[in-house]
C-alpha cells in the first residue's frame, strides 16, 4: 500500500527546538538554492527535513563518478542524470507536498541579447542559499547584488578542508559587493584569491593539506571532503532557520564564522571593511604569490598524459616501475619481446659499490620485488605470471636476463595492487605504538614460512638495533667509496627525485642538511669534518638513534633453512619481501629497511676488506658484527633483511623517491 504523508507527523521531531507556529512558518517559506552539486544538494535536503517545502533550485550539470565523494545525489543510479532533476525527486521523496521550480539551464545574466533569469530565480523567495561552485564568481556576485537590492537575506557556507567558512548578508547590512570587492581586480585569478581570503580571513585548513599537488588551479579542480560538505549544510541551515524565524543571533557580514572539525576550532571573527581592510590587503598580496606558485606547479600535463589509454604491457610496466631498488637506482631495463612476453635485463653488479655484497644480493632482492610487483599488476589485468632465468646465468654478479610470460585467467584476486605506487621508505621518526597481534600475523603470513622472523619491540631491543644502525652510519660516512655513492644518489633539488633520494627525505633537520651539503662538496672536506669536527655524530643521532627508538618495532629476517643459495632464492625472497612491504602499507604502517649493517657485517664474515685502499675499519666493523650477533644470535650469517616499521607521525606528504619515466626504462 502507498504510505500516506502527513507534514505534521513527518517533521514532528523538530518540535521542541522549534514551535508549532515556527513549523508552519518554515513550511511556507521559499528558498532559492543555486547549484545542486556539493553543498547545494546537501543544503536542499537538510532544509526539506526541517519542513521547508518551497524551493527554487538551479543547476545545468549531470552527475558523474568524480562527484561521489561529496555530492548527496551522486550514486551509480544517477550517473549521467540531471543534478537538478535528481535533487528535485529526492526533495519530493522527503516531502511529497514540496513545490519546486527547476532552473535546469543554470542562473545567468542577460547575454547575447537573451534575457537573464536572476529575477525569476529570486521571485518571491525569502532566502538565497549559495551553492555555486567556488570558481563561479561573476554569476554569484550578480545574484548577491540582486539579493541586496531586493532585501533578500543571502548565506554562503563553503566547505574548506574538513570544516566550513560561513558569511551571512542581511538586508540593510554590508553587501557582498562591498565585502569581497572582486570588481576591483581585472584578472580572474586575482578574484579567486580575493574571494578565498574573504571567505576564510583566518584559515584553519592549510596545516593538514597533506598533498598540495592535488590543488589544480589551472583545471579548477581542488580537493574536497564529504565532512566539509555536511558540516557546511548543518552550519548554513541552522543559520537559515534563524534568519527565516527571526530569532537567535545572526552574525552578518562583515562578521564571519569558521569551524574546523579536524582542528577542533571555532572562530567568530569581525573584519571591518571586508577585503578593503589593510590586513586583508596584505593577505591578498601574499595569496597572489601563493596562487601563482600553485598554478605553475599544477600537474596538468602529467595528468593529461596519465589519462591516455595504455596497452596491456605498458599498464603492467607502469606499475612495475614502482618496485623498490637500492638508493632508487632502478637497475633493470624492460624489453617487450611480444604481446605476452617480457624480458628483464639486469646489468652486472658494480663491484666498486660498497653497498653490494654476496655477488649482488641487495640487487637481486630488489629484482625479486620487481617480479612480485609485475605479478600483482598482472593479476589486476586478470593474467598470471611465470618467470625463468635465462640458461647459463651464474651466481657471480654478472649480467642477468629474466623472461616473464603472461597468461590470461578468469579472475583477479590480489588486493595489494592499489598500494604499489603508495609504498615508500619513511626515514622519519614514528609513533611508539605497538603493532597489534593481528597486524603482525598478517605481515608474517606474507612471508610464507621462507624466513625465521624476529620482532624487536621492547625498549631495550629497539635501542640495541638503533645503536647497530648508528655504527653502520659511522662506518659508511667515513668510507671514501661510500662517499662517491652518496654523491650520486642524494638529490639536493627541492621536491621528488626520479633517480635518487631527495635530501629532504633523509630524516635530517634543515641546519644539518646545510652542513652536510657543504661537507659533500668534496671528499677532503668530508674526511676533515669526520676526523676533527665529529662529523658523523649529528647524522647518527638524527638518522639512526632517534628514529630507531621512535618506532613500533625493528625486525630481522633470516633464512628458515640453511643451505647454499642461488640467484633464484634471492629473487623468490624479494617477492615475499615486496608482499610484506605492501601489506604493511595496506595496514597503515610505514617502513624503513636497514641493510647497511648487513652489508658491512657480511663483508667481514666473508673475510673481505671493507674499504679497499684505505685504513681498514676492522675495529668498528668488529663492533658491528658483535652487535648484530647480540641480536640475531647463531642466525647472523643467515640474515637476509632487516628494518623498522610503525605508524607515521607526519600527515603531510614528504618528498620521496619516485621513478624514471617508462620510456627511459624500456629497451
Amino acid at each position: 500500500m502507498q504510505p500516506t504523508f502527513n507534514h505534521q507527523e513527518a517533521f514532528s521531531r523538530n518540535l521542541g527546538w522549534i514551535t508549532d507556529r515556527e513549523m508552519e512558518i518554515l513550511r511556507h517559506k521559499k528558498v532559492a538554492i543555486a547549484g545542486m552539486g556539493g553543498v547545494g544538494g546537501a543544503h536542499a535536503l537538510l532544509l526539506a527535513r526541517f519542513g521547508v517545502r518551497r524551493f527554487h533550485i538551479s543547476d545545468m550539470d549531470v552527475f558523474e563518478l568524480a562527484n561521489f565523494n561529496r555530492q548527496v545525489g551522486a550514486m551509480m543510479s544517477t550517473i549521467g542524470k540531471s543534478k537538478v532533476d535528481v535533487m528535485a525527486d529526492m526533495i519530493r521523496d522527503i516531502n511529497p507536498e514540496a513545490e519546486i521550480t527547476v532552473f535546469d539551464e543554470g542562473i545567468h545574466e542577460e547575454r547575447d541579447g537573451k534575457p537573464g533569469n536572476i529575477d525569476a530565480f529570486l521571485d518571491g523567495v525569502d532566502l538565497f542559499v549559495d551553492g555555486f561552485d567556488f570558481f563561479v564568481l561573476d554569476t554569484r556576485m550578480a545574484v548577491f547584488k540582486r539579493c541586496h537590492e531586493l532585501s533578500i537575506p543571502a548565506i554562503t557556507a563553503a566547505p574548506v578542508g574538513m570544516g566550513v567558512a560561513m558569511l551571512t548578508f542581511m538586508p540593510g547590512g554590508m553587501s557582498a559587493e562591498d565585502y569581497f570587492r572582486l570588481e576591483e581586480e581585472p584578472v580572474r585569478e586575482d578574484r579567486y584569491v580575493k574571494f578565498l581570503i574573504g571567505l576564510t580571513p583566518r584559515p584553519l585548513h592549510p596545516g593538514y593539506l597533506v598533498d598540495p599537488s592535488r590543488v589544480n588551479m589551472k583545471e579548477q579542480k581542488v580537493p574536497s571532503t564529504p565532512t566539509g560538505v555536511q558540516l557546511s549544510a548543518g552550519f548554513l541551515v541552522t543559520e537559515a532557520v534563524k534568519v527565516m524565524l527571526g530569532r537567535g543571533e545572526v552574525r552578518a557580514a562583515p562578521r564571519y564564522q569558521l569551524f574546523d572539525a579536524y582542528r577542533c576550532k571555532f572562530i567568530k571573527g569581525y573584519m571591518p571593511m571586508g577585503n578593503a581592510n589593510p590586513i586583508q590587503k596584505l593577505k591578498f598580496a601574499i595569496g597572489r604569490r601563493m596562487y601563482a606558485k600553485m598554478a605553475a606547479s599544477s600537474p596538468v600535463a602529467q595528468a593529461a598524459e596519465d589519462e591516455q589509454p595504455k596497452e596491456f604491457m605498458d599498464r603492467i610496466l607502469d606499475q612495475a616501475r614502482w618496485a623498490p631498488s637500492g638508493d632508487n637506482t632502478q637497475p633493470w631495463r624492460f624489453e617487450v619481446a611480444s604481446a605476452k612476453k617480457l624480458v628483464i635485463h639486469v646489468p652486472a653488479i658494480e663491484s666498486s659499490n660498497p653497498y653490494e655484497y654476496n655477488h649482488g644480493q641487495p640487487t637481486y632482492l630488489s629484482v625479486g620485488m620487481l617480479l612480485e610487483t609485475i605479478r600483482i599488476a598482472a593479476d589486476r589485468e586478470k593474467h598470471s605470471v611465470s618467470w625463468t632465468l635465462e640458461e647459463g646465468e651464474q651466481w657471480d654478479g654478472s649480467a642477468v636476463q629474466i623472461s616473464v610470460i603472461f597468461r590470461s585467467k578468469g579472475t583477479s584476486s590480489d588486493d595489494l595492487a592499489p598500494f604499489i605506487p603508495l609504498r615508500s621508505v619513511d626515514r622519519r621518526r614514528y609513533l611508539n605504538r605497538r603493532l597489534t597481534p593481528h597486524q603482525k600475523a598478517d605481515l608474517e603470513r606474507e612471508l610464507g614460512g621462507m624466513f625465521h622472523f624476529q620482532w624487536l619491540e621492547r625498549d631495550q631491543d629497539r635501542w640495541r638495533f638503533a645503536k647497530l644502525n648508528a655504527i653502520a652510519t659511522d662506518i659508511r660516512l667515513r668510507m671514501k667509496d661510500c662517499f662517491h655513492v652518496h654523491e650520486k644518489i642524494i638529490d639536493w633539488h627541492d621536491g621528488d627525485s626520479k633517480t635518487g633520494i631527495p635530501a629532504s627525505a633523509l630524516g635530517i633537520d634543515k641546519m644539518s642538511l646545510t652542513m652536510m651539503k657543504q661537507a659533500m662538496a668534496d671528499w677532503g672536506r668530508m674526511d676533515f669534518m669526520n676526523k676533527y669536527l665529529g662529523g658523523t655524530m649529528l647524522a647518527r643521532v638524527q638518522m639512526d638513534l632517534v628514529p630507531g627508538w621512535f618506532c613500533s618495532a625493528h625486525f630481522v629476517l633470516s633464512w628458515a633453512e640453511e643451505k647454499d643459495r642461488a640467484i633464484e632464492d634471492f629473487l623468490k625472497a624479494g617477492e615475499k619481501l615486496q608482499r610484506f612491504w605492501l601489506r604493511a602499507t595496506e595496514l597503515g604502517l610505514v617502513m624503513q629497511p636497514s641493510l647497511a649493517p648487513l652489508c658491512f657485517a657480511s663483508r667481514l664474515l666473508e673475510g673481505k676488506e671493507l674499504a679497499a685502499g684505505q685504513k681498514p675499519f676492522a675495529e668498528k666493523t668488529g663492533k658491528l658484527v658483535e652487535a648484530l650477533r647480540d641480536i640475531a644470535g647463531d642466525k647472523t650469517p643467515q640474515v637476509v633483511f632487516a628494518g623498522r616499521v610503525g605508524y607515521s607521525t607526519q600527515s603531510a606528504r614528504n618528498n620521496r623517491s619516485v621513478r624514471k619515466d617508462l620510456s627511459d626504462l624500456k629497451i
